[in-house]
């Protein structure tokens, strides 16, 4: 019973794959009493498989649904780096003592790699960042900071009372007559 538990408690997690969460729904549906071909017609999986992996959880738990590690070279980004990789973003460069005030793709990778010692090119920091649903694009520089409030409404009050004065609409070319 206490497995039904752990398996309840898994698929109420969001970072649980789409085939390990397959998995743990047939476990979950045989518990309520499926029989093996219903739950093989809703999964799209052949009966044989279904009880595989019912086997398997019956032998070893959860852990034992969970996929086999992949060959190939190992994830530079482990959740260790993804997870100081949020924290970054979410922080300005000034306030990690940083000389600009916008992360760039160049920027974090040159900053993640002095602080975590792993190098992950800009282009894949850029795709890891859309995989945590960061959005990327360029930044929108205004120079609103740098104005003083007062003189924009005197500059917009000039502006107005010339607008009332030439009487004209924006546009109009007015021609020096000759005399």
């Amino acid at each position: 019973m206490e497995q039904h538990g752990e398996v309840e408690a898994l698929l109420r997690r969001r970072d649980v794959s789409p085939r390990v969460r397959e998995r743990l729904e047939m476990v979950k549906a045989r518990a309520l009493g499926q029989d093996v071909a219903a739950i093989a017609t809703w999964s799209g999986r052949t009966v044989r498989t279904v009880e595989r992996w019912l086997r398997r959880f019956a032998v070893g738990g959860a852990t034992a649904v969970a996929d086999a590690p992949r060959p190939g070279r190992p994830l530079l980004a482990d959740v260790a780096y993804r997870q100081v990789l949020g924290r970054a973003v979410e922080t300005p460069p000034r306030a990690l003592d940083l000389p600009f005030d916008v992360w760039t793709s160049v920027r974090l990778s040159a900053y993640l790699a002095e602080t975590t010692g792993v190098r992950i090119a800009p282009g894949w920091l850029r795709a890891l960042l859309a995989q945590q649903d960061f959005a990327c694009g360029r930044p929108k520089h205004t120079r609103q900071h740098l104005q003083d409030p007062a003189e924009v409404a005197a500059c917009e009050a000039e502006l107005a009372a010339a607008k009332k004065k030439g009487g004209g609409r924006a546009g109009d070319i007015r021609v020096a007559s000759s005399g």
